[in-house]
């Protein structure tokens, strides 16, 4: 027998015309320098573009899903979500 995947239909999310006064949202993976990446990041673009606000979520390990929860409030209250992957 054969398991072959079946494709999800999705879309990309709609380009944002511009970063300022938006909400980032940062999501740290858990492995080692994912948070330090995603600090230096935010501190660069937060300069640049004067973000609002920066929502921080960081997974329990890198091999499990983050949690429902901070899933929903990045997409709920964030008009921009950063995913470090670090090692």
């Amino acid at each position: 027998p054969v398991n072959e995947a079946t494709a999800a239909e999705s879309a990309m999310a709609p380009r944002l015309s511009r970063l300022q006064g938006k909400r980032v949202g940062l999501l740290d993976n858990s492995k080692s320098k994912a948070g330090k990446m995603l600090d230096m990041v935010a501190t660069i673009l937060s300069a640049q573009y004067g973000f609002t606000d920066i929502v921080r979520h960081r997974k329990p390990s890198a091999s499990k899903p983050a949690a429902p929860e901070a899933i929903k409030e990045l997409a709920t209250t964030c008009d921009l979500v950063i995913v470090g992957v670090g090692d």
